[in-house]
């Protein structure tokens, strides 16, 4: 395994990326997926707590990638 950057949008998190957000790192729990309130995404994160963020909103993510 290594580990890359990326650029991505808030709906395209994944479990176990790590970013920044609102000025703290966080780690995510699982994927982004849709709310009711049109255009945004909801994130949980390891250890507890959770955001709603724009899907379009930019976040550059450290993302575990495994070798062939």
């Amino acid at each position: 395994m290594f580990t890359i950057e990326q650029n991505i949008t808030a709906r395209q998190i994944r479990s176990g990326d790590v970013f920044v957000l609102h000025g703290h790192t966080r780690t995510a729990d699982g994927p982004a997926w849709p709310t009711a309130l049109q255009g945004h995404v909801h994130i949980r994160f390891d250890g507890g707590g959770e955001a709603v963020v724009q899907a379009d909103r930019p976040l550059t993510v450290t993302r575990q990638v495994a070798t062939a």
